[in-house]
C-alpha cells in the first residue's frame, strides 16, 4: 500500500490485492458524501479517524487491472497523477489516476505496460524525468516517461536487487538486494536534464574511428600480402602508435574533434610484417633515459628494431634507431621491454621458452647510421624455460635479481637476473640462464598475460599474474630459500580474460584497484574493490588488435582502441575534473550478512534527537537499510 497527499483533503491511498488489482481511494469529509454515487457505498472501509468523530470515510476512486500475477510493489509520482507497479508477471505498468471520482465514472484506466526483465519485477520508483525498476534477473533497468528503456545497470549478482530508491536532489540512485551490497549510481545527466546538458554528457565519451594512410587504395578480399593493422599501443589519450603488415610504423596524433594526423616513423627491411610490438613509454620509467617514447618491434624475418621518438615541437621525430637479428625467420614472436631495467635492455621471445636479453647502447650518445645496425647492439644473456612454452609477459626485481615470466600455458618461471650482468659497462660473453624456480598451472592451461614483481621485505618479493582464466594469481618467492609459493588467487568472474591489474598503493583512495580484460566480445575495465563495471564496449573479443590507456581515474580517465573491417575505432572519455564523487558507487559489501529488504533516506536536516545534534552529524546524509536477520542499520553518507 502507499500513500500520497500532504492533507486529508488531497491524500490518495492505492493498494494491491490478491486478484493482481490495484484499487485507488480517496478520503471523503461529510459535506462531500452528497456526491458520492450509490456504489461508493461498497467501497467504503474503516473510519480515517478516530470512531468517536467519524469525520472522514474512503471513497473509491477506480480499480487498476492488467497484471497477470502478483503485485509486488506500487510508487506515487511526485503529483500524484501516475501510478507505478511491477509484478510477478516480469513487467512495470504506469497508470494514469484520475483527479477526481467522476473522471472514472465510465471506465478504469489503462496502462503504459514496460516489459524488459528476464525475471519477476521487486520494487520500483518514479521521478518526473524517468522510471526505476529493479528485479530477481539482477538488474537495475532506467525507463523515459514514455516506457523507452534508456540504460540496464548490472552490478549486483545472486538471486535478485529487492529495493531501489531515488533522491531527486541529489540526484542519487541507490540499489540494494541479495548480495548485501549498497549501490550508489548517478543517473546519466540526460536523464533529469535539458537537451544542452545532455549533449555535454554525451560530448564526454568520444567515439570516432580512423584509418592508417593507403589502406582504402587496396581494393578486393584482404590476404596475406594486403596493408592492414597488427598492432596497436596508446602512449597518453591523444598519441598512438600503429604497426602495419607492410612493415610501416606509424604515429597517429588524436585530435579533440576526432580524426587524426598520422606521421610515418620508419619501415622494416623489406617490408617484412611486423609481428609484435612494445612500448615504454616517457611517463612510465624514471631511469634517465631522456623525453622519448621507445618502441621495440620485431618482423617476420626475425629482425628487432628499437626506435627512440621525440615529440618536443609536437610533431614526433625518430632520433634513434637500432636493428639487427634476433632470431630465425618466423621465429621471433615476442618483443618486451621491463621497466625496472629502463631502456638500455629489452628481451625477444621465440615459440619454445627461449627470452633473449639485448643490451642497447647508451641513448645520451651519438652514433652513425653504420653504427646502428649490428654491431652496438649485444646479446647478453639467454633464458630457457624448463616447459618449453613460449614466453608471454616479464617483470623483474633488480633489487632482489629476479626475473619472472608467463607462459603459453599458465606457467610461472623464475629465474636469476645478476646485477653484474645488467649493471655492468663491458660486454661480457654470452650467457645461458636455466630457471632457478618454477610453478606449473598458475593458471591452469590458460595463457598468462600479465606479471608484476614487487618487493614484500628483505630477500622476499610478491608475484602478480594475471590470466585467460579470469583469475588474479599471488605467488611468493624467497630469494635465500629458493622457495616459490602460492598465496591466493581472486577470481573476477565478470572477466574471461584478465589482461592488467593496475593497483594505486600510493592513493589514499582505497577503491583504487582495477582489472582490464575481455568477457566474450567485449572489453571491460572493472574496479576490484567496489565490484562494478566501468566500462564496457563490445569491441568483438581479444583476438583483435587492441589498445587501452588508463588515466588516474579510471572511471573519469580511459581510452580504447581496436580494429575491426580495416578501421581502427577510439572510444576515448577523457575528463578533467576530479574533484565529483565517482560513480557507481559501492557503500557496503556484506554488510548486513543477509538479504536487504528496506532501503531509506534520511536527510541531514531531519532531527534524530538531542544526542545527535553534533555538526558532524546535522549537515550529513544518512541511508537506512532493514535486513532479513532483524537488524536495522544507518550508513553515514
Amino acid at each position: 500500500m502507499r500513500l500520497w497527499g500532504h492533507n486529508l483533503e488531497v491524500l490518495r491511498i492505492a493498494s494491491g490485492t490478491i486478484f493482481n488489482e490495484i484499487v485507488v481511494w480517496k478520503v471523503a469529509s461529510p459535506h462531500d458524501k452528497s456526491s458520492t454515487t450509490p456504489e461508493d457505498h461498497e467501497h467504503r472501509g474503516s473510519n480515517c479517524s478516530s470512531p468517536k468523530d467519524n469525520l472522514y470515510e474512503s471513497v473509491h476512486v477506480c480499480k487498476l487491472v492488467g497484471h497477470e500475477g502478483s503485485i509486488f510493489r506500487i510508487a506515487w509520482s511526485s503529483c500524484g497523477s501516475k501510478l507505478l507497479s511491477v509484478s510477478d508477471d516480469r513487467s512495470a505498468r504506469v497508470w494514469t489516476i484520475p483527479i477526481e471520482r467522476e473522471d472514472s465514472l465510465y471506465h478504469d484506466p489503462i496502462a503504459l505496460v514496460l516489459f524488459g526483465h528476464n525475471a519477476r519485477v521487486w520494487d520500483c520508483c518514479i521521478s518526473d524525468d524517468f522510471i526505476v525498476t529493479v528485479s530477481e534477473d539482477c538488474t537495475c533497468r532506467i525507463w523515459g516517461i514514455d516506457g523507452e528503456q534508456l540504460q540496464v545497470i548490472r552490478e549486483h549478482i545472486g538471486r535478485g536487487i529487492w529495493r531501489c530508491l531515488y533522491e531527486p536532489k541529489l540526484s542519487l540512485l541507490i540499489t540494494a538486494g541479495f548480495d548485501s551490497a549498497i549501490k550508489v549510481h548517478r543517473p546519466p545527466a540526460f536523464l533529469s536534464g535539458g537537451l544542452a546538458e545532455a549533449q555535454l554528457s554525451h560530448g564526454r565519451t568520444e567515439m570516432f574511428s580512423i584509418c592508417i594512410p593507403h589502406v582504402l587504395q587496396h581494393i578486393g578480399l584482404t590476404d596475406s600480402k594486403s596493408e592492414y593493422v597488427r598492432c596497436l599501443r596508446f602512449s597518453s589519450q591523444g598519441s598512438l602508435y600503429v604497426a602495419t603488415n607492410h612493415g610501416y610504423l606509424y604515429h597517429a596524433k588524436l585530435c579533440e574533434t576526432g580524426g587524426a594526423h598520422w606521421n610515418q616513423l620508419v619501415q622494416v627491411s623489406n617490408g617484412a610484417p611486423i609481428i609484435c610490438m612494445d612500448l615504454l613509454s616517457k611517463d612510465s620509467f624514471e631511469l634517465g633515459c631522456g623525453d622519448e617514447d621507445w618502441i621495440t618491434i620485431g618482423d617476420g624475418k626475425g629482425n628487432m628494431t628499437v626506435i627512440g621518438v621525440t615529440n618536443n615541437d609536437s610533431t614526433p621525430t625518430v632520433r634513434l634507431s637500432f636493428t639487427w637479428q634476433a632470431e630465425m625467420e618466423r621465429q621471433l614472436l615476442g618483443t618486451y621491454w621491463c621497466k625496472s631495467l629502463g631502456c638500455r635492455y629489452v628481451f625477444s621471445a621465440d615459440p619454445r621458452g627461449k627470452l633473449k636479453l639485448w643490451r642497447l647502447p647508451d641513448p645520451s650518445q651519438s652514433y652513425s647510421q653504420s653504427s646502428m645496425r649490428d654491431n652496438i647492439v649485444s646479446h647478453t644473456a639467454e633464458f630457457i624455460s624448463s616447459y618449453g612454452m613460449r614466453i608471454m609477459c616479464l617483470d623483474a626485481c633488480l633489487e632482489d635479481e629476479v626475473l619472472a615470466c608467463g607462459d603459453l600455458r599458465g606457467n610461472m618461471v623464475l629465474f636469476p637476473l645478476l646485477k653484474n650482468l645488467v649493471l655492468g659497462t663491458s660486454v661480457a660473453q654470452e650467457m645461458k640462464i636455466p630457471p632457478v624456480n618454477h610453478f606449473k598451472g598458475v593458471h591452469g592451461i590458460s595463457s598468462v598475460s600479465s606479471v608484476v614483481v614487487t618487493k614484500l621485505g628483505y630477500n622476499q618479493i610478491e608475484i602478480r599474474s594475471t590470466g585467460a582464466d579470469g583469475c588474479v594469481c599471488y605467488l611468493e618467492y624467497d630469494r635465500e630459500m629458493q622457495n616459490l609459493q602460492f598465496t591466493g588467487m581472486k577470481q573476477v568472474k565478470e572477466l574471461t580474460l584478465i589482461e592488467h591489474v593496475s593497483v594505486d598503493s600510493m592513493s589514499e583512495d582505497t577503491s583504487r584497484s582495477y582489472a582490464a580484460g575481455f568477457a566474450s566480445v567485449d572489453f571491460i575495465i572493472w574496479n576490484l574493490v567496489n565490484e562494478n563495471k566501468v566500462v564496457k564496449i563490445p569491441c568483438g573479443g581479444w583476438r583483435r588488435p587492441h589498445s587501452y590507456f588508463l588515466g588516474d581515474v579510471p572511471e573519469m580517465k580511459n581510452c580504447f582502441a581496436f580494429v575491426k573491417d580495416e578501421m581502427i575505432y577510439i572510444h576515448r572519455h577523457w575528463v578533467n575534473d576530479n574533484n565529483g564523487k565517482i560513480y557507481p558507487l559501492s557503500l557496503h559489501m556484506q554488510f548486513h550478512g543477509r538479504e536487504i529488504h528496506s532501503l531509506c533516506f534520511i536527510h541531514g536536516d531531519m532531527l534524530l534527537g538531542d544526542c545527535y545534534k553534533h555538526a558532524l552529524f546535522s549537515k550529513s546524509s544518512w541511508i537506512a537499510t532493514g535486513c532479513e536477520d532483524g537488524t536495522v542499520r544507518l550508513t553515514w553518507y
